[in-house]
């Protein structure tokens, strides 16, 4: 396994986006779209991936709009997606896919 830290390359990133089968690549980074049943629900998602991120010590990119939550995942002192950021998506995947 590549060390977490460090940037994937984008055969790499590609090869492991096939098990998030709703995230993409996208401007050097994971993202991924979520849709709740009103903002209340949205906000509510965003308040878990914070959760989340919060005692990984990793936090994303994070846009709220009616009903939809956009997470994007990338390691800033990489400079690119890392081992770190597929972890944090799947269990994000795990969080809010109930």
């Amino acid at each position: 396994m590549a060390c977490p830290t460090h940037a994937l390359s984008e055969r790499d990133i590609q090869e492991q986006l096939q098990t998030l089968p709703h995230w993409r690549f996208q401007n050097n980074a994971l993202e991924r779209q979520y849709t709740g049943e009103t903002y209340l629900a949205a906000l509510e998602k965003l308040n878990r991936i914070a959760r989340l991120s919060e005692a990984a010590d990793h936090h994303p990119d994070l846009a709220l709009n009616w009903k939809k939550l956009i997470v994007r995942y990338w390691t800033h002192t990489a400079n690119g997606v890392t081992e770190l950021d597929f972890q944090l998506a799947h269990q994000a995947e795990a969080l809010l896919e109930y």
